[in-house]
C-alpha cells in the first residue's frame, strides 16, 4: 500500500506562493535577457537626474536580467532556496534605493509588496517541499546503520 502524501496548509501556501513570485521573477528576467543592451538603453535616461552616475545604471541594468532569471529560477525549483531569497531581497533593495532617488514612490510601494513576498517565502523555507534541495538531500542522505542481524 502507497503511503498517503499529506501537506499541511502552510506547506501548500508556501508552494503556492513560491510558484507564483518564482514564475513572476523568473519571467521579469527572461524577457529581458535577449536584449540587456535594449533595457539598460531604457534605463539610463530615468536616472539622469538622479546622483548615480550613468556606468553604474547601465551595469546594473544590464546585469539584471539575468539575476532576475537566475534567482527566479532558483525561487521556482527550490534550488538553495534561502540563497535565492536572499539574494532576490538585495536586489530588490538595491533597486528600492534607485526608485527612492528617482522619488518614484508608487514604484516603491509596488516594491513592499515584493518584499513581503520574500519575507514570507523566507520565514516559512521550512514549509518548503516539492524542491530540488530536497531531492538532493535525500539523494545524499546517508542510510541509517542497522544492527547486524544473529544468525
Amino acid at each position: 500500500m502507497k503511503a498517503e502524501m499529506h501537506l499541511s496548509d502552510s506547506q501548500l501556501a508556501h508552494g503556492v506562493l513560491r510558484l507564483v513570485f518564482g514564475t513572476n521573477i523568473t519571467v521579469h528576467g527572461l524577457v529581458r535577457v535577449g536584449a540587456p543592451g535594449s533595457f539598460a538603453d531604457a534605463l539610463v535616461p530615468a536616472f539622469a537626474n538622479t546622483p548615480l552616475p550613468e556606468w553604474s545604471v547601465r551595469a546594473f541594468a544590464v546585469g539584471l536580467p539575468f539575476v532576475e532569471l537566475a534567482v527566479g529560477l532558483c525561487i521556482l525549483l527550490g534550488l538553495r532556496l534561502r540563497l535565492a531569497l536572499v539574494a532576490g531581497g538585495v536586489v530588490l533593495a538595491s533597486l528600492t534605493f534607485g526608485e527612492c532617488l528617482r522619488q518614484e514612490w508608487s514604484a516603491v510601494g509596488l516594491h513592499l509588496s515584493y518584499a513581503l513576498a520574500y519575507y514570507v517565502l523566507l520565514a516559512r523555507a521550512a514549509d518548503a517541499r516539492f524542491t530540488v534541495d530536497g531531492l538532493l538531500r535525500s539523494r545524499h542522505a546517508v542510510p541509517p546503520i542497522s544492527a547486524p542481524s544473529r544468525a
